[in-house]
């Protein structure tokens, strides 16, 4: 049976994607307990001492013991949460190889059937390589030394005002972004293991599918098809002022932190009633491009070179998506439902 483009693309866009991120929820909060409750009251009791103390927020401290009380009270909380987060963190992720392995084994096989029309059967889950069972007990070492840099911005001799105590505070409440971004490359990687494996076994090449909200540099990548063994070309994006032309070859993603971008089994022998998929892929790309579909991290004058480096290298641009691509290059702004 041919395949629909549209069909793959929701697969891995929505469906696939949205397994991927419920287990990155489910370990993460593993991970973290309720430790984002526990420091946001942390900086509320904090606060409220230091006003007791001096007046309020806007008033500096007068040395003495009254600033290293509140000083040690913080210290000795940051010790207790983010040491329990080092505890259970790497635990929680390795725990987590197995299950994500086996989801890149099963989108992989699920993504082959609906291209190639075919029941083929799944292959056997890799186990875990030793790069990624080191990658996720690396969490502890990054969390102490979060840990270690909150401590030293508690301590008294740099403490003065209370802006001073929350760039502590604010180092050790940040352990939890931290987590969640080593969480997510972790399982995304152990995901891409697994999808290797249907690779291997099941199609003689790969095609890059980027995230709906990808960035300009998964956008340069999208559509790209390699050899089963062959890496992706290294530096490529949309930005010029991101390529790296004597960077390697990438293995495939993620590319980077909170990357959701996926390398899929491709068959050229795979027919489609329409659009082929790495085609349909490109125009994606194009679209986002042109749109300024992006993430907040995102900038926008990155997203604008992106745009006018898609107008200045490709031909044959649909008509619509060259427009709005056009207009955006000129006014510097993309349309307000992008």
């Amino acid at each position: 049976m041919p395949y629909s483009s549209d069909r793959l693309l929701r697969l891995v866009q929505d469906d696939h994607t949205g397994e991927v991120i419920d287990l990155e929820q489910q370990l993460t909060a593993r991970a973290l307990g309720d430790s984002d409750r526990v420091i946001e009251d942390l900086i509320r009791r904090s606060l409220a001492a230091w006003t007791r103390a001096y007046g309020g927020p806007n008033h500096a401290a007068t040395p003495g013991d009254v600033l290293q009380r509140i000083l040690a009270a913080a210290q000795a909380a940051v010790r207790r949460i983010l040491g329990a987060i080092a505890d259970r963190a790497p635990g929680a992720i390795a725990d987590g190889l197995a299950p994500a392995l086996t989801m890149g084994v099963q989108q992989g096989t699920a993504f082959t059937r609906a291209a190639s029309g075919r029941r083929s059967r799944a292959p056997r889950v890799p186990k875990a390589s030793r790069s990624l069972r080191e990658e996720a007990l690396r969490i502890r070492d990054l969390v102490t030394e979060r840990r270690d840099r909150a401590l030293f911005l508690l301590h008294p001799d740099r403490v003065t005002r209370w802006s001073h105590a929350m760039a502590g505070l604010g180092a050790a409440r940040a352990v939890a972004s931290q987590v969640r971004a080593h969480v997510a490359w972790v399982v995304n990687s152990a995901v891409h293991e697994g999808l290797d494996a249907t690779v291997r076994a099941m199609a003689p090449l790969r095609v890059w599918v980027s995230e709906a909200d990808a960035c300009v540099r998964c956008l340069a990548y999208t559509g790209r098809v390699v050899k089963a063994d062959e890496p992706f070309p290294g530096g490529l994006s949309w930005d010029p002022k991101q390529r790296g032309p004597r960077r390697p070859g990438v293995e495939g993603p993620p590319l980077h932190g909170h990357c959701r971008c996926r390398a899929v089994p491709w068959d050229t022998a795979w027919t489609t009633s329409g659009v082929p998929f790495p085609l349909a892929l490109e125009r994606e790309a194009h679209r986002a491009l042109a749109y300024g579909r992006a993430r907040p991290s995102e900038s926008t004058a990155a997203r604008l070179r992106g745009a006018r480096e898609l107008l200045r290298t490709t031909d044959d641009l649909l008509p619509a998506v060259e427009a709005t691509a056009r207009t955006a290059a000129r006014t510097g702004r993309f349309p307000a439902a992008a």
